[in-house]
């Protein structure tokens, strides 16, 4: 184990098996306001676990544990060390004979099933971990540290995940059983359908190739196969691209033969990557039945919302069967009963397949609309409180936002309150508008945007106002530009410049590396924003981290969804303070596992600290009707 003080600088390197634990870390350690770590919740597994029982280590209390990680996302930087350093600009990395060393002295021999203690091993493993502990040292005094609120909402997190989420493993064995023979039957399907070319759902190479073979290289496929990654062009197949292509032959009848659309449509059905979830329950379900480590703190690096890794919790389909559903499919299969439409059935059990422990009921609740809500609230703009007089009187917004653009059909308002409000055109309104079967063609989206837009212009103004805010902050380093109920700042010291977006709890939403631009466009230039972008990794030798240019809409989204991702956080410090038995949650939903004779007492208690705003959020309205589930859906 390798440590440093971070204050002084002294270092220590300690062997547990050849050493007794260092005296003078130990009264470090034992004064120290926290211990950080890159991967802290792995680092503080070990050291309750492995370190302090069995090696003599000091025991810590939990709430010292800080997460160097966690740091570099609310930071909006890449998350891994090496990643981090390299976006900082640090010119001594990470050893890339790390990776090697790690497996030299981690893994067992296969044969003996002894590990390896070559001194010599030891001694270099030693280094790089020193190296290490250097590096993370300058990342975090590169960076801002994590706020007290947020440090504490990053012990919360690691709380849910030390609880886990259970499993219901004879479903999700079931599942991949049938998954399998579903997956054998495409591929025979497939072998038929080309002649042999194609044998497998996975072949990429092949199923574009033998596509575009079968269609004689038709100019119009090759233009809908073709993606832009950077400032190269490619021809793909993704699961986007085969969307597209169906689509396209779905409306022209002529673009793909019947064989083509077959092959397209297997490949599909092969690749529903829901489905693999299964596997992945099952491989990370521990003894207990429980999948433990799902989420990520401030993993949505522009807005620091929750990630989910591992199982992907926040990326189930909502679509989903019921308990009795479930339950009536889970005895089919278990006595081999043939599914109708195999993978599509599958992938609506994987939320079903997330159940409550024996005894317990899950108590759902989640805000209705809420950032539809936020984001008029946010403008602090007089004209928005018809909007939220909406939803204080508990109306449909949908059939209110249809109205006001004089339209009756209350889908159309649906789609247009959701896909609009972020500076969102036609492009965003049909790809929400597939989502819920609502097809209109590009001239209709065009009048109903352009409607939307009249009936709402103080979200003109708001996106507007929030570039220009931007960009007046950039202008004047230190000052505080008010745009609603929030705030841009430029922070000329930190990580080569940083936009911060200073929200009303006092999140700052950081854009790092961020610098003004000079843009020409066809009807003349203006200057913009850009920043590094931390989700998107350079090329090994490119000379700056990829970026990203902000404008209105994105800056009213990120501040949007951030909010609503405030209003998470606060409940859930408030269900701490209450000992609610939280087990995850879900985007803007929150799943309690609650003993059948606490329900409606835990029910009354979520919808009262949901609905109730934080005293930051006064005069947003809050829905949050909950729901008592035996397996989790919606």
């Amino acid at each position: 184990m390798s440590a440093i003080d971070h204050t002084t600088g002294d270092e220590w390197l300690w062997c547990p098996d050849t050493q007794p634990f260092p005296a003078s870390l130990r009264r470090a350690l034992q004064q120290a306001d926290l211990v950080a770590a890159v991967n802290a919740e792995f680092d503080k597994g070990i050291w309750e676990f492995i370190a302090a029982p069995d090696h003599g280590a000091p025991r810590l209390s939990p709430d010292v544990w800080y997460c160097i990680a966690a740091q570099c996302r609310v930071n909006a930087m890449p998350s891994s060390l090496e990643n981090a350093a390299r976006a900082l600009g640090i010119t001594k990395r990470k050893d890339p004979r790390g990776k090697q060393l790690i497996k030299a002295l981690s893994i067992p021999d296969p044969k003996t099933g002894e590990f390896t203690e070559s001194p010599v091993l030891l001694k270099e493993m030693g280094a790089y971990c020193l190296q290490d502990s250097r590096l993370a040292r300058q990342v975090m005094g590169l960076t801002r540290m994590m706020s007290a609120t947020e440090h504490k909402d990053w012990l919360i997190t690691c709380g849910i995940n030390e609880k886990g989420a259970k499993v219901d493993v004879e479903l999700a064995r079931l599942a991949v059983t049938y998954a399998d023979a579903e997956r054998g039957e495409i591929a025979k399907q497939l072998t038929e359908l080309t002649g042999g070319k194609i044998t497998k759902h996975t072949q990429a190479v092949r199923i574009r190739n033998w596509l575009l073979d079968e269609c004689d290289n038709d100019p119009e496929v090759r233009a809908l196969m073709t993606v832009k990654k950077g400032d190269v062009e490619k021809l793909s197949l993704d699961k986007d691209v085969r969307a597209t292509l169906l689509e396209a032959q779905n409306k022209s009848g002529y673009l793909l033969c019947q064989l083509t659309a077959d092959v397209l449509e297997l490949v599909d059905l092969g690749s529903k990557s829901s489905v693999s979830k299964f596997q992945r329950m099952l491989d990370m379900a521990e003894d207990d039945d429980r999948v433990r480590g799902a989420f990520v703190f401030a993993g949505a690096g522009q807005t620091q919302r929750f990630a989910s890794r591992g199982l992907q919790l926040h990326n189930m389909r909502r679509d989903c069967w019921g308990a009795e559903e479930t339950k009536s499919l889970k005895g089919n299969m278990a006595k081999r009963i043939e599914l109708a439409n195999v993978m599509e059935s599958l992938s609506k059990l994987l939320r079903p397949a997330l159940i409550p422990a024996p005894g317990h009921s899950y108590v759902v609740s989640d805000w209705s609309a809420i950032e539809g809500r936020v984001l008029p609230w946010l403008t602090n703009d007089p004209r928005t409180e018809s909007v939220l007089d909406v939803f204080r009187s508990g109306a449909d917004i949908y059939i209110a936002t249809a109205k006001g653009m004089g339209i009756t059909d209350r889908q159309i308002g649906k789609v247009a309150t959701l896909a609009l409000g972020y500076q969102g055109a036609v492009g965003a309104f049909q790809a929400m508008a597939k989502n819920y079967g609502l097809i209109l063609s590009e001239s209709e989206v065009l009048k109903i945007v352009f409607k939307w837009r009249d009936a709402n212009p103080w979200a003109v103004d708001y996106w507007r106002a929030c570039e220009k805010a931007a960009l007046k902050a950039m202008r004047h380093p230190g000052a505080m530009v008010e745009i609603g109920k929030c705030h841009f700042m430029f922070v000329a010291g930190l990580m080569g410049g940083t936009l911060c977006g200073i929200l009303p709890d006092g999140t700052v939403l950081q854009y790092p590396n961020a610098r003004l631009d000079y843009v020409k466009g066809k009807y003349g230039g203006k200057w913009q924003v850009s920043y590094a972008k931390a989700s998107v990794l350079p090329k090994a030798d490119a000379k700056e981290w990829p970026r990203h240019s902000l404008y209105g809409g994105l800056i009213a989204e990120n501040f949007s969804q951030g909010t609503a991702g405030a209003i998470l956080k606060h409940s859930l410090r408030e269900l701490e303070k209450v000992c609610a038995p939280v087990a995850f949650h879900v985007h803007d939903e929150i799943i309690e596992e609650v003993p059948f004779a606490e329900v409606e007492s835990r029910s009354r208690q979520l919808q009262t600290i949901m609905e109730t705003p934080p005293v930051w959020a006064a005069g947003l309205p809050l829905q949050a009707k909950p729901s008592v589930m035996a397996r989790y859906g919606k």
